[in-house]
């Protein structure tokens, strides 16, 4: 869940729901509507435009008993295992293993037996392992032990269901210190277990907050004039600080999309470039007015803390996370989106900023209207798309089996409801040769939701030998676009080779 946020002499409230106690140092002030919020008044939802939409999920601060169907929600969690969860409108529910650190190595939350108990009950569900391992206030494990617990886990639950979708990460927010953090926990994977580190998906949080802690020589506490305050610093991490933000830039889209682009590029350099990146928790977190007394809290700059500050941010950061799409580092599987999913917090933790339901009605509130507006204005869609694998081998003067590979992608926003077909051929559709067909059945997930077909190709010559993928040839499916359903491969029977010398390290 959440971090601790601020550690200032001042105003102490306590967080009894995360066991944490933060302490707020910020002015007080009444409130004023700011120019740059977008409107938050209430809407009119109709019950037939909601659907689970796969990309947008929320943090439950609580039991699930509020009308998530108005939200349009896909998924949620709730940092917990559970044996049989709900799904409220047929969203998701992503589990968590909780990791900590023992005298005698780790441990883990729940015990074996329940663990075994909750993945035999929900086969090819989402595993998160661990919840902010990075930080002091959470999990709080240096790198090289979380490799260790990561291994642990994922053998265990891989060995009960093979079809488990098992994630990597969760760490505060994608900065410099924190992938300092994740480049010693693949390091420390591939010196244990000599490969790298196995992982379904990558999740993060998001949150923008301010690295260091109060043995900075800066710091307040050592009578210097650096506050302490936000996500300290990573177990394990020889440093006292890291990106000293501002409490107005906890609100900057501007920072939020870097920190997604960096993200990627560090998954891209690392081997996941085609691993899915789920945002696991983000929002603003800081509390306001009707759910604190008084006059809002406001920035360094004097723009006070408000639900319509909240709302601008959490919907430009929606129009950022459904847009945002690089070719080179991209996951090609979702058109090249950077985030297939992301998690809003939170439902109704009253204790932080960004709740979207009034909790003793259980209505939704100003910001959960906002949100619902958002995610009725996206339809429900599926998009299929196609990559196709080429690959290379040496003419030794007799025919040449080469085994395609293609992988296909479904970039809406709701599954796949029918079977369709993958459809290889020697030369263009229409005027080529078929090779071989394969059929996806039902149920292939948006967001993202991959599958890799193969098939054998004897090629007799040598030279460059195109082959086309065509997915849903008989265009039995409804999409949003019909001209991404074709790819282009080579297989390439090569008569020279070059040998390089082999370096190591």
């Amino acid at each position: 869940m959440v971090p601790t946020l601020l550690k200032r002499i001042s105003l102490i409230v306590g967080l009894s729901a995360l066991g944490v106690t933060v302490a707020i140092g910020l002015l007080r002030a009444p409130d004023v509507q700011s120019a740059y919020a977008r409107s938050i008044a209430p809407v009119a939802l109709g019950a037939s435009a909601a659907y689970p939409n796969c990309r947008f999920g929320m943090g439950a601060g609580g039991p699930v008993d509020y009308n998530v169907a108005a939200l349009n929600l896909g998924w949620y969690l709730d940092w917990h295992t559970t044996i049989t969860p709900t799904h409220p409108s047929q969203t998701d529910y992503v589990q968590v293993v909780r990791v900590q650190t023992a005298i005698d190595g780790f441990t883990f939350s729940p015990p074996t037996a329940t663990l075994q108990a909750a993945v035999f009950a929900n086969p090819g569900a989402t595993w998160l392992i661990g919840n902010e391992p990075d930080s002091p206030m959470q999990d709080n494990m240096v790198p090289e032990l979380y490799a260790r617990a990561y291994h642990h886990l994922y053998g265990l639950i891989k060995s009960y269901d093979p079809t488990a979708r098992i994630g990597a990460g969760g760490i505060v927010q994608p900065t410099p210190l924190r992938f300092q953090y994740l480049d010693r926990v693949l390091a420390a994977y591939r010196a244990n277990y000599s490969q790298t580190l196995p992982a379904d998906l990558w999740n993060t949080h998001s949150y923008i907050l301010r690295e260091i802690t109060s043995d900075d020589p800066d710091a307040i506490d050592n009578g210097g004039s650096l506050e302490v305050w936000g996500a300290y610093v990573p177990p394990g991490i020889n440093a006292t600080r890291g990106k000293l933000y501002s409490y107005s830039q906890m609100f900057d889209v501007g920072i939020f999309r870097q920190r997604l682009i960096d993200f990627r590029q560090w998954l891209a350099r690392n081997g996941y470039r085609d691993v899915p990146l789920l945002i696991t928790e983000y929002g603003t977190l800081f509390p306001y007015p009707p759910y604190i007394d008084g006059d809002p809290y406001v920035d360094e700059n004097g723009v006070p803390m408000t639900e319509a500050r909240t709302a601008t941010f959490m919907l430009d950061t929606f129009d950022i996370l459904r847009t945002l799409v690089d070719p080179n580092i991209g996951y090609r599987a979702d058109g090249g989106r950077l985030v297939q999913r992301w998690s809003w917090y939170s439902s109704d933790d009253i204790n932080y900023g960004g709740i979207l339901f009034y909790t003793n009605t259980h209505a939704l509130n100003p910001l959960g209207q906002a949100f619902a507006a958002y995610t009725t204005q996206q339809p429900p869609a599926v998009d299929l798309n196609v990559v196709a694998d080429s690959s290379a081998a040496p003419w030794a003067g007799q025919p040449v089996p080469f085994m395609l590979k293609a992988t296909v992608g479904n970039q809406g926003n709701i599954s796949v409801s029918v079977p369709f077909t993958v459809t290889f051929y020697d030369g263009p559709p229409g005027t080529g040769v078929p090779i071989g067909q394969a059929q996806i059945p039902r149920g292939l997930s948006g967001c993202g939701g991959a599958a890799t077909v193969s098939m054998t190709w004897t090629v007799s010559s040598p030279g460059l030998h195109e082959f086309y993928v065509e997915v849903d040839s008989t265009h039995s499916i409804i999409e949003t676009d019909e001209n991404n359903n074709l790819a282009i491969g080579w297989a390439l029977v090569s008569t020279h080779q070059v040998y390089l010398p082999a370096l190591f390290r």
